[in-house]
């Protein structure tokens, strides 16, 4: 990597490191039990995001490739989710 580029891995690994933090916090301080999950799926989810764009290079990949994977992400994050939700009632 040569440039700008050159700083992209360690700003993603400081990005993943704040969402891991911000994800602890979520689960540490939130008071509804369904609301610190519901957060912390979605900052898994994101985390995924990160990692398939800046280490896995799918931004570089044909458009139904990344729809696949950006579906896929979200959709295992709400299943996990809803099953859970549906585990606790």
């Amino acid at each position: 990597m040569i440039g700008i580029d050159a700083a992209g891995p360690r700003n993603a690994w400081l990005l993943l490191l704040f969402i891991s933090a911000v994800s602890f916090g979520a689960a540490e301080y939130f008071a509804q039990r369904h609301l610190a999950i519901a957060a912390i799926m979605a900052i898994a989810a994101i985390k995924i995001i990160v990692i398939l764009l800046r280490f896995m290079d799918i931004d570089r990949a044909p458009a139904g490739i990344r729809r696949y994977l950006f579906g896929w992400t979200f959709s295992c994050a709400g299943l996990i989710f809803v099953l859970w939700w549906a585990g606790t009632a």
